[in-house]
């Protein structure tokens, strides 16, 4: 049966317990505590909930002002406390702000989901020094309510780098950052005042999706665990739930999960997902109450002397680089003793020192100080000393002194860069790289480094910078080579004329053809037709200019040259003289025994340049005998003679004339040169199969046209195109004639 006291019984009750009535709890919504479907506060009316906490009494329920965790507010009023919500940035010692932390004897912060400033985070830590109390409440890893990339593990982490409140939280992707389990591994000490408080003996506590902590004893050698994950021995510093420490002359409290302190009410719009105040199998609210009233600031000391501080250095004058270390000297004396210094620094002067340099040191009266890369000549640093009774005793440098850095001083030439340039900024003892980069078609001639060269290179760095420094690039345009090479009978005269370009130099190559000879195009590095190449030097260029021999051999008939008589069968002398601009690669020789009509009958083909050729003569008879003779060169042209005029073979027995067969022979294409389509005129001498076909210089058939023949001429048309239909490019072609009877050849000029 639930006994039900008067309130003001209650209240004077409550009026004799010293260690907690009377006192002020401070809940935090300056930091998005009701980001997404959080609610993490006593009440929607702030700072001073409503109703008002006088209508408190033993039975109101924690429904009596609307917020997730209305209960525990509630619950504080009932046991003496006021109650009030901070909406706006933390400060402690800022006599203008009514919700300063000294005015408060205890800070709740239940997973906020926005970082403290550095000023907060200072004085959050210097409020729980001097003897204030902070309950803290985190939450699993990713648990970023406001999606700004920072969830409360993180938060808190930054509040408390180096683990002066002796607790680390895990974060996502580290073991047990999000777990969801009821732990009764509870801290059974009967000296606990966290789980053997006065509100009841904490049994278990209860985590929906909730981190956990590392313990730091090393740094801060009260903290304890309160609450371990299930089976984890309580010696273990990790897999902690709960956990609590002294800091200076205050206390820490925190908790791994927000769902425990979760009341079950929101304020309408927002989802509470779990009643954690009052969850069957544990006791996660005599956890938090018990946690908040072992925090709360205990009734001070009679002592009311503060320190005497005194700063030796720096006092003024001094020029310090950052990054270098030096000591800061003090003297600190109190009429108790003085329990912790703290280290400040300002850039303006002294007027505010918001930069801690350390805090919670013994008073050894030097600290070696690594000089922050923060130039300016404002600088002052502030000692506080504090004793047991929390008061303050602060001395400040006398004079400003100033902090600056090392200066490299980078600079760079034409047609380059070097990164960083200017006036760099370097602290003592770091190193400082830079990247020098020319232009396209530059390189580093020179780099100069305090004054004397050292190897150009495109990088250079400065180690263990302790004194200022300059560096210059200086550049070069980059030389190359250009080589041209012949083939054929030519020449090549560029302009201008000299063994190396340097880059972006413009170039004009003009190609001039030997006489009896034709340009047909670069290749290699560049192409083109044109004879005249303009280039720009951006490399090593190698070129080859191209010429092919276009004239045609001089061929002479010395014999027969007409009028001869010869016998049918007989061997006779055929003579000729014949030369080219080359040579003459071979000869062929054929005779008609119609005149000039022909049809033309070979003799001989093959033949070397020799001058004269062994004929046996035909059976056939003739008054109209002719003999030529054609000369090809390695270019296929061909050069002709006939004899001067015509002979005779004769049968010595019947002298009977024979006119033979029809001629094998392939015209010279007209026209030739040829542009746009050209005729093809050959003759066979019986019906037959034959081939026409067109060939690059290479013997690569181009195009054909075949099939069976009658006996005697006959005509094709070449539109200049290959058999797949493409056109082909300008330069020397050939014309074949293949037939059963032989091949004949004839040399084909395409202008495109």
């Amino acid at each position: 049966m639930r006994l039900r006291l008067p309130f003001l019984l209650l209240s004077l009750l409550l009026a004799s317990s010293p260690a907690w009535a009377d006192k002020k709890a401070l809940f935090d919504n300056a930091h998005a505590e009701t980001a997404g479907n959080a609610d993490w506060i006593i009440d929607d009316n702030q700072p001073i909930p409503s109703p008002a906490q006088s209508g408190i009494g033993p039975n109101t329920p924690g429904t009596y002002w609307t917020g997730a965790i209305s209960s525990w507010g509630v619950d504080l009023v009932k046991r003496g406390y006021t109650v009030a919500t901070n909406t706006s940035a933390l400060t402690y010692g800022n006599a203008s702000n009514p919700y300063d932390l000294a005015n408060y004897d205890v800070l709740v912060v239940d997973e906020p989901n926005t970082l403290f400033s550095s000023a907060e985070a200072t004085a959050i830590l210097s409020f729980v020094r001097d003897g204030g109390g902070l309950v803290a409440i985190s939450d699993h890893g990713q648990s970023d309510r406001n999606n700004d990339g920072y969830d409360s593990p993180m938060i808190w982490n930054a509040l408390d780098p180096t683990h002066l409140l002796g607790v680390r939280c895990a974060v996502y992707n580290e073991t047990n950052n999000n777990i969801t389990q009821t732990s009764a591994n509870v801290n059974a000490s009967a000296a606990d005042s966290v789980t053997r408080g006065p509100v009841g003996n904490v049994t278990g506590l209860a985590f929906h999706n909730g981190t956990t902590f590392t313990l730091y004893p090393s740094v801060n050698p009260s903290v304890r665990g309160e609450v371990w994950m299930t089976g984890t021995p309580q010696t273990s510093l990790t897999g902690v739930m709960a956990a609590s420490s002294v800091y200076g002359n205050g206390r820490f409290v925190i908790v791994g999960d927000s769902s425990p302190a979760d009341d079950g009410s929101a304020t309408p719009g927002n989802s509470s997902i779990y009643d954690g105040w009052g969850e069957a199998g544990a006791t996660d609210s005599t956890l938090f109450l018990n946690a908040t009233l072992w925090a709360t600031r205990r009734t001070a000391s009679g002592d009311a002397t503060p320190p005497t501080v005194s700063v030796a250095a720096p006092n003024g004058g001094e020029d310090w680089k950052a990054g270098s270390t030096h000591s800061i000297t003090w003297t600190a004396t109190d009429d108790v003793g003085v329990t912790a210094v703290d280290l400040a620094y300002s850039t303006n002067g002294g007027a505010s020192f918001p930069n801690p340099i350390a805090t919670g040191l013994a008073n050894s009266g030097s600290y070696s100080w690594t000089v922050p890369n923060a130039p300016g000549t404002a600088t002052r640093v502030r000692v506080v000393a504090h004793d047991a009774a929390g008061n303050l005793g602060a001395d400040s440098s006398a004079a400003s002194f100033t902090v600056s850095t090392w200066t490299i001083a980078a600079t760079a030439g034409a047609n380059g860069s070097i990164q960083p340039s200017g006036a760099v900024a370097v602290v003592q003892g770091a190193s400082q790289s830079f990247a020098i980069v020319p232009a396209p078609g530059y390189h580093v001639a020179t780099l100069t480094v305090d004054g004397g060269q050292v190897t150009p290179d495109t990088s250079y760095t400065f180690a263990n910078v302790t004194a200022s420094h300059t560096i210059a690039a200086a550049f070069s345009a980059d030389a190359f080579t250009l080589t041209v090479s012949t083939v054929g009978a030519g020449s090549v005269a560029r302009s201008p004329d000299q063994e190396s370009y340097l880059y972006g130099t413009g170039v004009e190559l003009t190609a001039t053809a030997a006489p009896g000879w034709a340009f047909t195009g670069w290749s290699g590095d560049r192409t083109g037709t044109a004879d005249t190449l303009s280039l720009t030097m951006d490399g090593n260029v190698g070129l080859t200019a191209t010429f092919v021999d276009i004239q045609a051999p001089s061929v002479s008939v010395t014999a027969p040259v007409g009028g001869e008589r010869w016998n049918t069968g007989s061997v006779e002398t055929i003579t000729w003289t014949a030369s080219d601009n080359a040579s003459v690669d071979s000869v062929r020789v054929d005779y008609s025994l119609s005149g000039a009509a022909g049809p033309w009958l070979t003799a001989a083909h093959g033949l070397a340049n020799s001058g004269s050729f062994a004929w046996t003569l035909p059976a056939q008879v003739s008054d109209s005998a002719l003999v030529r003779v054609t000369a090809f060169d390695h270019a296929l042209n061909t050069g002709s003679a006939t004899s001067d005029s015509v002979f005779s073979i004769v049968d010595a027995t019947a002298g009977v004339g024979d006119r033979g067969p029809t001629v094998l022979a392939l015209a010279r294409p007209q026209p030739n040169p040829g542009n746009g389509a050209t005729l093809l005129r050959f003759s066979l001498p019986q019906a037959g199969h034959a081939r026409l076909e067109i060939l690059d210089l290479g013997g690569r058939r181009l195009w054909q046209s075949e099939g069976d023949f009658a006996a005697g001429p006959q005509a094709r048309r070449w539109d200049g195109r290959s058999t797949a239909g493409a056109r082909v490019g300008a330069g020397l072609y050939f014309v074949r004639l293949a037939t059963p009877w032989g091949n004949r050849t004839q040399r084909l000029v395409w202008l495109r």
